[in-house]
């Protein structure tokens, strides 16, 4: 048989066989296939930029596959879906690949949390001390600075003249500012502040019984708080909830909701809690009556119930046959690695819940970490009465008639991701683990980690380590219509029996950045390598994240120090004013021999990393002098723009004549700063 490659239909038709497709079945191909396939197909020849730069065209592909984004949002604001296109794509192979588009230094702060894009951070020079508030995914380079003092002395006057307080961000959404103030007079008194900063508005003060592990969370409807205070029948704390509506500006009617079949304490870890379209949703890994026996069955406990009506009779709860976790007969687990969220699907705006676990699973040497997907699904009568009259010995009885005794059980493949193997555990400790994650819509984990050795005397080293799985060539896995048809038709939950093929190829590992060259240095790696060690402010690391960006604060440890607030994104779009180049580095593939189920090919074993240089090179010793130079350099740009936050001069952009305002706007501290660059590839 003749076989004809693309330069010899070229040649004899004048355009390819793909290049002939009507623009209309070229659409029809672009919906079964995955972002980054179509990303990937529109670089193969000119003749296809079309499908990444047309508008028209990228909108259905956009608004199907991404709707839930940040990026499809905008796009429905500015009409830009093929720049929404280019940028999810480029983002999820960013992440995939730990090969960041921004690194920069963007505060110096005593405390900061990060809520939904926004970086909160509070800067205190006593008697003086500003809560200031920079948009991330925006990346404006002015920022909202709240005047703290003032703002108390407004919400609660007889504590302005308390000069010992504490003063904490407990979350932000929708515009809408949640913060603890807690004082001593004749007695500690603990306030929740809930603020709408852009118009200086105070929308609510109320004072609390309890802050015993209090959340908050809201849209911009409505406010939820909640404490572990109330104290059960067995003696034990349970979750309170209060709802505060938004729009009248006035608390709920309903009484606190008392969550008294909700077990575990530690949010993010064993319990979590957020609200999704008109619901607030809570889940927790744990159950009230746990027994020990190694055949005992362990479940999710997940509800919901209206923002609107927050009570018993309207709380709806998981049933058994979904919320299926694991089996004690399975192995032990190591809590220190596990986390536990609730997510929202990109592309099918299905409620998810994550959970990572490392295990000891049984008849497997070593210990493996694994992450966990687990759809919510709500049925009709599954509220909390129908719940509590299946008891523990009920329920029990109910999945063993599921499982199959006489063979293993695995979850589907598209819920379950290995992470680190039994050979790749041992390398990583806990504590050099500053974050860890799991980025979903990219089949990503992502950890920041500190990678000094053990004879090294220069301090902290922290890195980027990635790993992401794709489908092997050809697979197709079934549709969630399907999977629903047929665990109906044989009553089990999302597992399936030993031996099915993995439809998955072997984990892709890398790191950021990548190692030196000791006889070709690259002055870039250096650079950048100063970003994240940032010189005076290493010892103690707090990180935290989303699916687009990290973003960690360091310091020194000791009381009182000043931590730098650095950001790390992989958003292609990220832009701030005062970058400068730094390079086009890309992240080092990890060398594996672990199988994960499947044969490596030894050319892929045998890649090497990948690490382009732009820069010039220079000689070791000029290399040298000049990273010492930029270190001195920026060690007192960090130190000017620390002493230039503590006193800001403020001026409303409301009223600049009212001098007692307590929110403004201001450049962002970053500009003072000038440490960020920026990567091409």
């Amino acid at each position: 048989m003749l076989l004809w490659g693309t330069e010899e239909m070229t040649t004899l038709f004048g355009v390819s066989g793909l290049q002939r497709l009507p623009y209309e079945l070229v659409a029809y191909i672009v919906q079964e296939l995955d972002i980054e396939d179509v990303f990937n197909w529109s670089l193969c020849c000119k003749h296809f930029q079309y499908i990444i730069r047309d508008d028209h065209f990228c909108k259905p592909v956009v608004t199907t596959k991404v709707p839930n984004t940040l990026e499809a949002r905008e796009a429905l604001e500015t009409g830009r879906y093929s720049r929404a296109l280019r940028r999810i794509a480029k983002r999820h192979e960013a992440l995939s690949k730990a090969s960041p588009y921004v690194v920069g230094i963007v505060a110096c702060a005593d405390s900061y949390a990060f809520f939904g894009g926004k970086l909160c951070y509070i800067i205190e020079a006593r008697p003086q001390r500003w809560l200031r508030i920079l948009d991330i995914h925006r990346l404006t380079d002015q920022e909202l600075v709240i005047d703290i003092p003032k703002l108390i002395a407004a919400a609660i006057p007889r504590a302005a003249k308390c000069r010992k307080y504490k003063f904490r961000v407990l979350y932000q959404a929708a515009g809408i500012v949640s913060c603890l103030f807690s004082f001593a007079l004749r007695e500690t008194e603990n306030w929740l502040l809930i603020i709408k900063p852009q118009s200086s508005q105070i929308l609510e003060t109320f004072r609390l019984a309890s802050t015993a592990r209090i959340f908050v969370r809201n849209n911009d409807k409505f406010l939820y708080f909640g404490t572990h205070s109330e104290e059960g029948a067995d003696g034990l704390r349970r979750w309170a909830l209060k709802g505060y509506d938004l729009t009248t500006k006035s608390w709920l009617p309903q009484p606190r909701v008392y969550m008294a079949g909700l077990a575990g304490y530690e949010i993010g870890s064993s319990v979590c809690f957020e609200i999704f379209g008109d619901y607030f949703y809570g889940v927790s890994n744990q159950t009230l009556n746990e027994i020990d026996d190694p055949d005992w069955h362990s479940f999710y406990y997940c509800f919901r119930f209206p923002l609107s009506e927050p009570s018993i009779t309207k709380l709806q709860v998981m049933g058994s046959d979904d919320s299926w976790r694991r089996t004690h007969q399975e192995g032990p687990i190591d809590d220190r690695w596990g986390f536990l969220s609730l997510e929202m699907d990109e592309a099918s705006g299905d409620i998810v819940i994550l959970e990572c676990r490392k295990e000891w699973l049984k008849d497997q040497r070593g210990s493996k970490r694994t992450y966990y997907a687990t759809e919510v699904t709500f049925r009709e009568n599954t509220t909390q009465r129908v719940y509590q009259r299946l008891g523990a010995d009920t329920t029990r009885r109910g999945i063993r008639d599921h499982a199959q005794s006489d063979s293993d059980i695995h979850r589907l493949p598209q819920y379950t991701h290995v992470g680190d193997e039994s050979s790749d555990a041992s390398l990583w400790i806990r504590s050099k683990m500053h974050y860890c994650a799991y980025i979903r819509c990219c089949h990503t984990f992502i950890d920041l980690v500190d990678d000094t050795d053990i004879d090294a005397s220069d301090g902290p080293r922290l890195r980027l380590r990635t790993g992401f799985r794709r489908l092997k060539p050809g697979i197709r896995l079934p549709s969630k219509q399907s999977m629903l048809e047929t665990m109906r038709s044989v009553s089990q939950p999302i597992m399936q029996p030993h031996g099915v093929h993995h439809p998955y190829q072997p984990n892709e590992r890398y790191i950021w950045p990548p190692e030196q060259d000791s006889r070709k240095p690259d002055f870039s790696l250096d650079r950048a390598r100063r970003l994240l060690d940032v010189k005076g402010y290493q010892g103690c690391v707090a990180a935290t994240g989303d699916e687009r960006s990290v973003i960690y604060a360091t310091s020194d440890g000791s009381k009182g120090s000043v931590q730098a607030v650095v950001f790390i994104t992989f958003d292609p779009a990220a832009r701030f004013r005062g970058m400068t180049y730094g390079g086009n580095i890309l992240g080092q593939q990890i060398p594996s021999d672990v199988c994960d189920g499947a044969d490596l090919d030894a050319d892929r074993r045998a890649k090497s990393s990948t690490v382009l240089q732009s820069s010039p090179n220079v000689s070791m010793g000029a290399a040298v002098r000049q990273s010492e130079a930029d270190t001195e350099e920026n060690q007192l740009s960090l130190d000017a723009a620390l002493a230039s936050s503590a006193g800001p001069s403020l001026s409303s952009p409301h009223d600049a004549s009212s001098v007692e305002s307590w929110a403004c706007y201001e450049n962002a501290m970053h500009l003072e700063i000038q440490r960020k660059l920026y990567f091409s590839r």
